[in-house]
């Protein structure tokens, strides 16, 4: 599409010509092996970010320009992701383009020409923000999974902390994103960590113990007793002087062996400059809408195995427990919304199958509507 609106349609346009230049400079100085790699990180942004985003645009009913924008940039990226990577894998290519051509293109996609890479299309600053708003997002599925907190589970809060301010500006920017990739329920920035985890220090003896000798003792009772503020300046990169009783002594981030220890429901992450946290407290609501969630999921899965378009509308059947029932009425507009369900009804189908949802057992079945 000529300028598309929306910004996820800019953004793989021009990463798909970011592709186009590096496997072509690759290719041009004869590195085979290293023209494989741009192709796969780019199925990748393709597959996980731009189609898992824009679902909700390709499903939509009403043929409006937006949804045809995103059509047309998945077709054109389609298109180049294939060209460039024809030489390595010439059947699959072959396959799909055979599903992609239309009339007055070549019989073949090895009878086409290699595409040319367009500048213009490039917008260097939005590829920046997405890598950015990715790495966020990868750190908050990082803590997910270290501390068993399934992505459908909904979480109050994610909290951000970046001393970069350039990459602050960013992330507020995408704070909507964020949330959303993470299933929480918003993004709070903060100024400082210290807010996030609590700070202790103890005297690194490895640096200052040849330094000081027998007044180690006395250096490593001062560094103990140090604030949360002084060892966050020490992080950033100050340095403190303690006047001692045997004089003053200047120690930086390295003269100390910095502990962290996270707050009350917070599981903290940190990854360069930027620091992740999530408030993992969950509420009755939060645990009801998880439990909805895992419908979904399981709706989802049964809508593939039906082979239904993704577009078909469905009669849904539930039944469980009461907690269940509960958390279904609750949340019965999103769950309707999100698996296109026309009617959903609580009664034991003899073609339900068993699932569980949020711990607990769920039956479900479905019918095209």
């Amino acid at each position: 599409p000529e300028n598309p609106d929306n910004p996820l349609d800019q953004w793989i346009l021009s990463e798909a010509e970011k592709l186009v230049l590096e496997v072509t400079n690759q290719l041009e100085s004869y590195e085979l092996q290293k023209a494989i790699a741009p192709i796969l990180n780019f199925i990748d942004l393709l597959n996980n970010w731009y189609i898992r985003r824009s679902r909700r645009r390709f499903w939509r009913s009403e043929n409006d320009s937006d949804k045809l924008q995103a059509y047309e940039t998945l077709y054109s990226v389609l298109m180049k992701l294939i060209t460039v990577a024809a030489p390595f894998i010439p059947f699959i290519t072959e396959e799909i383009y055979m599903n992609l051509k239309t009339e007055g293109t070549p019989d073949s996609i090895h009878l086409g020409s290699w595409p040319e890479y367009n500048e213009s299309i490039r917008n260097l600053e939005l590829e920046m923000k997405m890598a950015l708003t990715r790495q966020a997002v990868s750190m908050g599925r990082a803590l997910r999974s270290m501390h068993s907190l399934k992505t459908r589970q909904p979480l109050k809060a994610l909290h951000l902390v970046t001393r970069d301010e350039k990459e602050k500006l960013v992330l507020q920017e995408m704070a909507d994103i964020i949330a959303e990739e993470l299933n929480v329920k918003e993004v709070i920035f903060k100024d400082n960590e210290e807010d996030l985890v609590e700070y202790s220090a103890k005297a690194n003896f490895k640096v200052l113990g040849k330094q000081l000798g027998p007044n180690m003792k006395t250096a490593a009772a001062a560094i103990a007793e140090l604030k949360p503020s002084e060892i966050q300046s020490l992080i950033e990169g100050a340095t403190l002087s303690l006047d001692l009783s045997f004089g003053t002594l200047e120690i930086t981030e390295e003269s100390v062996v910095i502990q962290r220890s996270e707050k009350a429901n917070m599981k903290v992450l940190n990854e360069g400059s930027l620091t992740v946290a999530l408030d993992s407290e969950l509420t009755e609501e939060l645990v009801q809408e998880g439990i909805v969630r895992d419908i979904v999921r399981s709706v989802q899965n049964l809508r593939k195995e039906k082979d239904l378009d993704v577009s078909d509308r469905i009669v849904l059947f539930v039944s469980g427990s009461e907690k269940i029932k509960d958390s279904v009425k609750a949340f019965q507009d999103y769950l309707s919304t999100e698996t296109l369900t026309d009617k959903w009804t609580w009664e034991n189908n003899e073609d339900a199958q068993k699932v569980e949802c949020g711990g607990e057992e769920c039956f479900i079945a479905i019918q095209k509507a």
